[in-house]
């Protein structure tokens, strides 16, 4: 499975280096600083539906971090084995994500939204030696969807609350009670190399399954100074995303950039803006991420009910266009600059707007590039928008046994072709034109996995063809909706029909059709492919 990855090229990894964008420590090292320098200064606070559930300092989180590397010990997991972790936004991710790391074990994370085929193929192509879930969150029976979905080389279910039910190992007892640093000491174990493999993030399967994106320490590194260096982030920062922190996102700019900064992170395991606004106000939150919708959200609870959020000085948003009366509005309501970035889960952030540029800028622009990232617009003579290609030292080293698509996304000089479209801001930065995958991205940023989807209702007994395209979601600037278009067999289809084979086939709720249409054949090019744009102008 490793050897599908790329190393990066030797005199590009000395370059990253001598830049310092790379760096022989990981976040192990600085989990021990902090926890030597800070002790008992708040690591992590964590909020569950809505009430405090937890709070670790930094000497509690070491702690913590060495109970639960004994725990995963004892259960067999060591250097190159993979843990997945399928989870709500709770307290024990960070030590997770760490004790993974002190035994040079890798932590492969998948986002509740995953559905149970999902989240077999995430077992299947990492092998994994163990999954950890919960027993239910917002409805779901995520322990059963686990008991379902694990394939014959999955040693260990581990279940947060009722683990008896399925029969698999009680995370509270086994993990949080039982003082495994006793027995399984991991003082003596050598911590990893900064190059080594630290995390697998899974992308949303918009090209058809799910991707395995491998970062190592060190592009993890890189990746969070796109928020750390731009905003001049320290230790006395409070950071809190309401994205799932099973994503890149989540895990880099609020797991591994707070440890790194030896700062706090604030969780919440729910989309509750207002609750958001309480937890800024109470403890002194200084940056917050999120998708326009959740923006648009904090706007909305701030004015229902004005809290003190005076300490919020960096409010940043990505995953979909900004709605330019957005900008405004932030200012004048949240009293803070609203900026945008355009990041991937191969890479995070890589280009972001800044505090020098114009009034409103996070609504014309996607910012420039981050020092590390070099950008570049492929556009052919004569024309203003190109491919979008990129290059750095937060990139990652591939896909997980995927390695002709990640190689097929590479030229001879190492440019990664991101799938965008994109133009010059005219300040040096970028603008966002198109995804030439035709994604379909939903408000909450997470994107329909398009090829799947379509894949599985092709073999409706009904359904002859079908294309699943992406429209504007009324409710929400900028984002999407998805239209299953059907040639129908025999009988046509309907909706309702459609949405229950797909949840019979395991697929996300999240990845459903909202809409269907009938018609008599799919408008297609000389090569066979499907005209969407014209099937999406037909939508509007």
């Amino acid at each position: 499975m490793w050897d599908t990855l790329m190393p990066v090229e030797p005199s590009r990894s000395a370059k990253y280096y001598e830049r310092g964008w790379w760096r022989k420590e990981t976040f192990l090292d600085d989990l021990a600083r902090a926890a030597a320098d800070r002790p008992e200064s708040a690591a992590v606070i964590a909020y569950e539906n809505g009430v405090h559930a937890e709070t670790l300092t930094y000497r509690q989180l070491a702690d913590t971090v060495d109970r639960f590397a004994g725990a995963l010990a004892e259960l067999g997991v060591g250097r190159g084995d993979v843990v997945v972790v399928h989870l709500p936004n709770w307290w024990m991710l960070t030590p997770l994500y760490l004790a993974c790391g002190r035994l040079r074990a890798v932590i492969a994370t998948a986002i509740p939204p995953f559905g149970s085929r999902e989240l077999g193929q995430v077992l299947e192509m990492t092998q994994a030696k163990a999954c950890i879930v919960a027993d239910s969150y917002n409805g779901i029976d995520y322990a059963a969807r686990l008991a379902q979905a694990a394939p014959d080389t999955l040693a260990h279910r581990i279940v947060v609350g009722d683990a008896a039910a399925t029969g698999a190992v009680d995370f509270t007892e086994f993990f949080v009670r039982t003082p495994w640093e006793r027995t399984h000491p991991v003082s003596g174990l050598a911590l990893p190399q900064a190059d080594e493999v630290a995390q697998i993030v899974f992308t949303s399967g918009t090209t058809g399954r799910p991707k395995g994106v491998a970062h190592t320490y060190n592009t993890m590194y890189a990746a969070t100074r796109a928020f750390s260096d731009i905003y001049r982030l320290d230790a006395d920062d409070v950071v809190l995303i309401p994205h799932y922190l099973t994503h890149l996102a989540g895990s880099a700019y609020a797991i591994w950039m707070s440890v790194a900064l030896g700062g706090t992170c604030v969780l919440q395991d729910t989309t509750d803006m207002g609750l958001l606004l309480d937890l800024v106000a109470a403890h002194g939150v200084t940056l917050v991420f999120g998708a326009p919708v959740y923006v648009m959200g904090m706007i909305a609870a701030q004015l229902e009910k004005p809290r003190d959020i005076s300490s919020l000085r960096c409010l940043n948003t990505g995953s979909a266009p900004v709605p330019p009366p957005l900008v405004a509005q932030v200012r004048d309501v949240l009293k803070v600059r609203l900026d945008s970035n355009f990041g991937m889960s191969e890479c995070g952030a890589i280009t972001i707007t800044r505090s020098g540029d114009p009034e409103g800028w996070a609504a014309h622009s996607d910012g420039s590039p981050v020092e590390w990232i070099e950008v570049r617009i492929d556009a052919a003579p004569g024309e203003q928008i190109g491919r979008l290609l990129i290059r750095g030292a937060s990139l990652c080293l591939g896909y997980i046994n995927q390695a002709d698509a990640f190689a097929g996304c590479l030229d001879a000089d190492g440019w990664f072709d991101t799938g965008d479209t994109a133009r010059d801001d005219g300040r040096g930065g970028i603008r966002i034109t198109g995804r030439r995958v035709d994604l379909i991205v939903r408000s909450n940023g997470l994107m329909v996995p398009t090829l799947e989807v379509e894949a599985v209702l092709g073999e409706h007994p009904v359904v002859k063809d079908v294309v699943l395209i992406g429209y504007q979601d009324p409710a929400v600037p900028g984002a999407d909706l998805a239209c299953a278009v059907v040639v129908p067999g025999d009988t046509p289809p309907t909706l309702a029909g459609l949405r229950r084979y797909l949840d019979e086939q395991r697929l996300s709720s999240r990845d459903w059709p909202d809409r269907l249409e009938i018609v008599a054949e799919l408008p297609r090019n000389a090569q066979g492919k499907v005209l969407r744009a014209a099937l999406r102008q037909g939508l509007e």
